[in-house]
């Protein structure tokens, strides 16, 4: 399990192992803005702050670059936490809760 905390709320929730980032919110009702969950259009890309993520399926360059790779952007639909780490929305994203 690893804990994840998303600014700029604060908010801390618990991602299992091999869970993603998005269905860790979703377990906790939480929402943002995303698109297609699959990992093929770049709506759910949140800024990586804190710790380390990793892809259990390819993600194409086209969608997350090599050089938003190394600003540390990762797509929340597919990246999953392998530590403890802390996420940043995007400008203008909010958290949302969801009963």
């Amino acid at each position: 399990m690893s804990e994840v905390t998303i600014l700029p709320d604060g908010v801390q929730v618990v991602a299992q192992e091999s869970e993603t980032l998005l269905r860790a919110l979703a377990w906790a009702g939480l929402r943002y803005r995303v698109g297609c969950k699959r990992g093929g259009c770049g709506i759910c890309k949140v800024q990586l702050k804190l710790g380390e993520v990793r892809y259990e399926r390819p993600i194409a360059e086209s969608v997350l670059s090599d050089d938003e790779r190394v600003e540390g952007i990762c797509l929340s639909c597919r990246a999953v936490p392998i530590t403890n780490i802390v996420i940043e929305l995007q400008e203008g994203d909010r958290l949302r809760r969801v009963l």
